[in-house]
């Protein structure tokens, strides 16, 4: 199974980001873009595991001491790597809480046995990969202002699948923080 653990947005938030997400794929002249209902903020990425148990356990131990917090999706943006530009949002709030769940999660998770990420943890809303847009559509999109806010208040672990050629994201354990 393919794996990894993400903070759920509500719908008030999956359809205000899936606005900005419908411009960018209006704007862009190509891309790999995300499905409005698998939006998303990654922490910790786990790849091929069938350990269901191990992941949960790790979520159950980070999850320790963690209240929940308030985040905002923040502003458009990018970055380039290898040649391709993924497109993202960037993630507004209380970032301090988030990046301490974070390291509890990537302690936890090693603890159980699952290889840890070593590149800095940058919360985003993941748009799409190999985006190609132009630096004046760059300059619109950043532009966007959002509205919404909500509180985290628990992460799940999903297994994504291929259906019918498109990514799923499936919902296997949500753990209260």
């Amino acid at each position: 199974m393919r794996l990894f653990i993400a903070v759920e947005l509500p719908k008030a938030v999956r359809n205000e980001v899936g606005a900005a997400l419908k411009e960018l794929k209006m704007l862009s002249s190509g891309g790999r873009f995300v499905q409005e209902n698998n939006l998303h903020i990654t922490l910790h990425f786990i790849g091929e595991s069938n350990d269901l148990a191990g992941a949960v356990k790790a979520m159950q131990s980070a999850v320790r001491g963690i209240r929940p917090f308030e985040l905002h999706p923040a502003g458009f943006s990018s970055f380039e790597r290898s040649g391709s530009r993924t497109a993202f949002i960037e993630v507004g709030g209380n970032t301090g809480e988030l990046a301490i769940l974070h390291e509890s999660l990537q302690t936890a998770l090693a603890d159980n046995g699952f290889a840890r990420e070593y590149r800095r943890f940058v919360p985003h809303i993941t748009l799409g990969r190999s985006v190609e847009f132009d630096e004046l559509i760059y300059a619109q999109l950043q532009e966007t202002e959002f509205k919404t806010s909500f509180t985290a208040s628990e992460i799940t672990l999903f297994e994504s699948v291929k259906e019918k050629g498109k990514l799923v994201y499936n919902p296997l354990h949500r753990e209260k923080l």
